[in-house]
């Protein structure tokens, strides 16, 4: 098997990621302001589910980890039609903070 360099796909990844995750955070907020807000929880579905995807192209494994976690507990709260509860709501805002700082990581490397 061959392996491919995606070190060209950096700057584009890094650009795709930051914006995911600034969507996190927002809709996080969003949520903690109003527990029911569905549609805040669907954009933090589909933002962790492609933010999953492209990290582990990319190798990103951290990343990958917390934004699948994200994506899951989501998912399951959307699929049972329940409010994500405020302290699991602010544990999912802490892994979003915490994808922030790996993408600045990310960045600051030569």
């Amino acid at each position: 098997m061959s392996v491919i360099n995606l070190s060209s796909y950096k700057k584009l990844y890094l650009q795709t990621a930051k914006e995911y995750c600034d969507s996190l955070l927002k809709n996080c907020h969003k949520i903690l302001q109003n527990l029911k807000d569905k549609d805040a929880l669907e954009n933090i579905y589909i933002r962790a589910h492609s933010l999953k995807s492209q990290s582990q192209v990319m190798g990103y494994s951290k990343i990958e980890e917390l934004s699948g976690m994200i994506e899951k507990t989501a998912k399951k709260f959307l699929d049972e039609k329940k409010s994500v509860p405020e302290d699991l709501m602010q544990a999912i805002q802490k892994s979003a903070e915490e994808i922030k700082i790996a993408l600045r990581n990310i960045e600051g490397e030569k």
